[in-house]
């Protein structure tokens, strides 16, 4: 038997605060769409570029459909269902609007012509297929517990670096072509949740790893010597600890040996990264909400 032909693509429920909503009584508007060429009311979403990841194509879909800028929070549910062409798998995000396009006038597209910002019941009542209110429930769930506004950090191993056998002091090896190769694909990625902060080990391959992203955002990358790969499980925590307090997404960049006290400090699962990888934690309060992995 032919083998089944997968469709990938990504995109969000897009959601922003309720303008009319008391402090007392916080509430968020989701954003829906209607498509002329099927004539549905769904999420934004869309096919996957070849070589692009899914956040990176999540966050570029949504902003061809609807104009609007966003940042990736929580992972929610995969949904699957059959088309012509075979079956299609979208991956989805609770999607932050930020900026000012989620308030200025809508420009219909070949894509959408009409778009709604509604309350999730709503929603529920516009939404034309069954999986898509799957989608729905599972951020109606996150919402509940907050986990919509969690804030990110992501912990980042550095790219494949050179030999120690060739450098006498070790903070000097550089990334190789390769390490090279994975820190620009990291810098999507990182654009994808909005991260602000660049916090590195002071050894050259983790500044090297998170450095393109830094100046791809016109900000400073932080030399956090706490970091190291000869730091202390007390230092990791310390430093991890005063990441974890701020609003804005971060990325962190170190070493295999270090990064075990650093997920400690997170209360989080152990996880074990190759060179290049990173795992994104969505946490709230204290909380870990949820983990994803990158690439």
């Amino acid at each position: 038997m032919p083998s089944e032909r997968i469709i990938n693509a990504a995109g969000g429920v897009v959601w922003r605060k309720r303008t009319t909503a008391s402090r007392a009584e916080p509430r968020v508007d989701v954003l829906v769409v209607h498509r002329p060429s099927y004539d549905d009311w769904s999420f934004p979403k869309g096919k996957v570029d070849p070589g692009e990841a899914l956040q990176a194509t999540a966050v570029r879909e949504i902003f061809e459909e609807t104009g609007i800028r966003v940042r990736l929070g929580p992972p929610l549910v995969q949904v699957r269902y059959p088309i012509a062409a075979g079956t299609k798998v979208v991956d989805y995000w609770s999607a932050r609007a930020i900026g000012e396009g989620a308030n200025e006038p809508f420009e219909p597209n070949k894509e959408v012509d009409e778009l709604r910002w509604v309350g999730v019941r709503e929603a529920r009542e516009l939404l034309t297929y069954a999986h898509d209110i799957d989608v729905l429930e599972d951020f109606r769930s996150l919402r509940e517990r907050q986990g919509h506004r969690a804030r990110t950090l992501i912990v980042a191993r550095h790219g494949k670096a050179a030999s120690r056998d060739d450098y006498e002091d070790d903070l000097e090896r550089p990334l190789t072509t390769v390490g090279v190769e994975q820190s620009q694909a990291l810098v999507p990625l990182l654009a994808a949740y909005g991260v602000r902060r660049v916090v590195s080990s002071p050894a050259v391959r983790c500044a090297q790893t998170v450095e393109p992203y830094a100046h791809s955002i016109s900000t400073f990358l932080e030399i956090d010597d706490r970091l190291a790969e000869d730091t202390r499980a007390a230092q990791v925590e310390r430093s991890v600890a005063a990441l974890l307090d701020r609003k804005k997404p971060v990325v962190l960049c170190s070493h295999r040996p270090t990064l075990p006290w650093v997920f400690d400090a997170i209360g989080t699962d152990v996880h074990q990264l190759a060179t290049g990888e990173a795992i994104v934690v969505h946490h709230r309060k204290g909380t870990v909400i949820a983990t994803e992995k990158l690439p």
